[in-house]
């Protein structure tokens, strides 16, 4: 007995769209705060703040008013699509979409206020 086309297709389809909704991107991008805790919290800390060793090679604190105040989001979007030569900062515009990139600067901006 063959199945029904039409159940084929919606079987296809719903796998499809259930594979799009596992995928661990979209996850990543609809929370910024993860994005942030594996790619960025290594060198920036947890909470936006570097260690000492980090902070004299230059990692920016983000929780610094100064740095919030002084730094556009355009620049921080560009830095951390670009990176930034030499410095520790890597490019990450292969890793990220570009609405990653605004939700991650975004959420950059949170720490400032903690």
């Amino acid at each position: 007995m063959m199945a029904c086309p039409r159940r084929v297709v919606l079987v296809a389809l719903t796998a499809v769209f259930a594979a799009t909704l596992l995928s661990p991107a979209l996850a990543v991008a609809e929370n910024p705060a993860k994005i942030f805790a594996t790619s960025c919290a290594p060198c920036h800390g947890k909470q936006g703040e570097p260690n000492a060793v980090f902070a004299k090679q230059g990692v920016k604190n983000f929780k610094d008013p100064a740095w919030q105040k002084a730094t556009t989001d355009a620049q921080t979007e560009k830095a951390i699509r670009e990176g930034k030569e030499g410095t520790m900062m890597a490019a990450f515009e292969k890793q990220f979409s570009a609405e990653e990139i605004k939700a991650l600067t975004a959420y950059i901006r949170t720490l400032g206020k903690k």
